[in-house]
């Protein structure tokens, strides 16, 4: 663009010269006797215009151009911003290095030019041509701020005082407005007409010049921000705004071109990984500590894989993994194992010390997959089915679970209603004291006797359903309430009794548990101590510090706690020093062991005593057997609770049974 612009000056130029070859042209007289011609001049100041990127060494190039070719000693331009403001640029040529000092930093304000702009001047396109005799006092205009409106500055040859040409130049920041002013010619003499033309075309084609120059640059500088635009919307449509992974829609890709180039050698398997509780942190220390949950898993993820494997996120809690390139089901399994570790370690979000773990699903891309959809599907069916064997583990997929996860889905859209519709049911288990076997308190188990067309639906299996999609703190709120008022009720049967509720650790994390707990003692009349709340201890591992404080809260309102399951989570005694407890709960499986004993008899032994070094009763659960009862009761356990004394109570029994007590 740069050489086609300067053929053009070249032969504007040509022709011009050539038309006033035999008039008043006037050359320098050191141009003129030197090899160099006029036209090979302008090529090389037009150049050397065209090289430069910024504005002022461009003006100093016009200002040398007319110097030398018109044989002017003393030259000025001056180029002030047209969108306003104070910014102007000055090259000054031919003058004392004193006087160069002096002005070359002096400000020209836009209205200053504007003001020589005369309606009644001779104007030419773009450019604007001061005739020789019209007088008019520059210095008065320009150092205004320097003296009075009527004062003149004193300078050689009374500069800017004869002839000016004044021009609108554009820049990459937008239209200037400059002028240029040409003083004391060599020869003595005012310069013509005919000079000043010839000034003024050459200042147009090179301020065209420069013009052009400035839009080629401007088109490059537009060119380079559209496409770092264009790369960060790319950028931005292909990953997650919080964590920096790749999204779905970017992982989608990756796994197509891994479906299309996959070896026969190797394998590659994608892990749906989704966090365990998440949705408790986000409830109880909010979502800004969410957030930071979920920079940091993405941090030790991609901290886990290799180079070659990507980590993405889907949305929430959901991460995905493209492990790529493995020899086998070995380092697949090996990779499952290395991510349970990373997250095993606590998180500090927020000065609290978080557990975390994750449900991880895993597809081996094989050779019946030709979908991507089909496999992230598959792997997502397979986290399901980890999560509901536990949690904290890992599984890989299989046929079968695509009947399970149909089941699923259906289990969910039943829950809702159920929800919505009461359907649930409490039952009560009686728990008896071992010395005498008189009922103390009754536990509360929820039914849910409508499901299947009646055939009901055991809590082990419809409760995990409800904790993984948000559920669980609506049908336990159900449960402590028909509880407590059932409770009430039975208190006059048999006065103190005590009520022990189950919750899950999302309904401890609820930040209005303590108030909730606290309005059903008041509504129904009950004394705090009267009621017992649950969780077990593998609910506590995992929610860490959330949970310790959620408990203490409720420990202000005076209700008993007690740790359920406890001795299962390999962290009993932790959790006995980090917060104070009333009770805990001997699991089952050390309790009903065969032939009428114990299933673990030192567990038991070793159960009970570190209880009471702490100040904790014990109650041991499944007694099935007279043979166990004794022998909780010889090992100085205190409450007892199973098949043995009673089976579950329909609410309408247990008062007949506490009656014939």
């Amino acid at each position: 663009m740069g050489g086609t612009f300067v053929s053009c000056i070249i032969s504007h130029y040509r022709g011009f010269l050539e038309e006033t070859a035999d008039k008043t042209f006037v050359i320098n007289p050191l141009l003129a006797q030197s090899e160099t011609s006029p036209i090979q001049r302008v090529l090389e100041i037009t150049r050397d215009i065209l090289q430069e990127t910024e504005l002022a060494p461009a003006l100093e190039s016009i200002a040398r151009g007319v110097r030398d070719l018109y044989g002017f000693g003393y030259v000025t331009i001056v180029a002030a911003d047209a969108t306003g403001g104070d910014h102007s640029r000055r090259v000054l040529l031919g003058y004392s290095p004193e006087l160069i000092a002096e002005r070359q930093h002096e400000i020209v304000r836009r209205a200053d030019i504007l003001d020589v702009l005369d309606p009644s001047f001779q104007v030419h396109p773009d450019c604007y041509y001061i005739p020789t005799e019209r007088a008019f006092g520059w210095e008065r205009a320009i150092f205004t701020g320097d003296l009075p409106m009527d004062a003149t500055r004193e300078a050689p040859n009374r500069w800017h005082e004869n002839d000016a040409l004044v021009f609108v130049l554009p820049d990459r920041s937008g239209e200037m407005l400059g002028y240029i002013s040409v003083d004391g010619p060599l020869d003595g003499n005012v310069p013509s007409d005919e000079t000043m033309r010839s000034v003024q075309l050459f200042v147009n084609l090179l301020g065209l010049a420069l013009a052009n120059a400035r839009a080629h640059a401007a088109e490059i500088e537009r060119g380079r921000i559209l496409e770092a635009s264009q790369a960060k919307l790319r950028y931005e449509a292909t990953h997650d705004a919080l964590t920096r992974l790749p999204n779905r829609t970017y992982f989608g890709a990756l796994l197509e071109e891994t479906l299309r180039t996959r070896g026969r050698d190797v394998s590659s398997a994608v892990f749906f990984v989704d966090l365990d509780e998440f949705k408790s942190v986000n409830d109880s220390l909010g979502h800004a500590a969410g957030d930071a949950l979920l920079v940091t898993i993405a941090q030790r993820l991609r901290a886990t894989v290799s180079d070659l494997d990507v980590v993405a996120r889907f949305g929430g809690d959901e991460f995905a993994i493209l492990a790529r390139d493995r020899a086998g089901s070995d380092e697949i399994e090996a990779l499952a194992e290395a991510v349970h570790a990373a997250l095993l370690d606590p998180l500090d979000i927020d000065g609290r010390i978080v557990y975390t773990t994750a449900s991880i699903g895993i597809a081996v891309v094989g050779d019946t997959y030709r979908e991507m959809e089909a496999v992230l599907r598959d792997a997502d069916t397979a986290m399901y089915h980890a999560k509901a064997q536990g949690r904290a583990r890992h599984a890989f997929f299989d046929s079968q679970m695509h009947t399970r996860a149909a089941r699923r889905l259906g289990l969910v859209s039943d829950l809702r209603a159920a929800i919505d519709e009461e359907a649930f049911d409490v039952d009560f288990q009686p728990i008896v004291a071992l010395a005498s076997g008189k009922i103390v308190g009754l536990e509360a188990l929820v039914r849910w006797p409508g499901y299947n067309d009646g055939a009901g639906l055991a809590p082990l299996e419809f409760i995990p359903v409800a904790e993984e999609v948000g559920l669980v703190s609506k049908i336990g709120r159900f449960v402590l309430a028909r509880s407590c008022e059932a409770l009430a009720q039975w208190q006059r049967i048999v006065p103190g009794l005590g009520l022990s509720v189950n919750l899950a650790v999302q309904e401890i994390l609820q930040p209005d548990i303590d108030a909730y707990v606290l309005d059903l003692l008041r509504r129904f009349d009950l004394r705090p101590h009267e009621l017992t709340l649950e969780i077990t201890e593998t609910a506590i591992m995992r929610s860490g510090s959330l949970a310790t404080n959620a408990l203490e809260r409720l420990r202000a309102t005076g209700v008993r706690l007690c740790i359920d399951d406890f001795g299962t989570g390999y962290s009993s005694l932790r959790y006995l020093q980090q917060f104070t407890v009333n009770a805990i709960k001997i699991d089952r499986s050390f309790v009903a062991g065969a032939n009428d004993e114990l299933a673990s008899e030192p567990i038991v032994r070793m159960l009970v005593e570190l209880a009471a070094s702490y100040g904790a009763s014990c109650v041991a659960e499944g007694v099935e057997t007279p043979g166990q009862s004794n022998a909780l009761r010889s090992l100085r356990c205190t409450f007892g609770q199973g098949f043995f004394f009673h089976r579950p109570l329909h609410r309408d029994a247990v008062a007949a049974v506490l009656g014939g007590h």
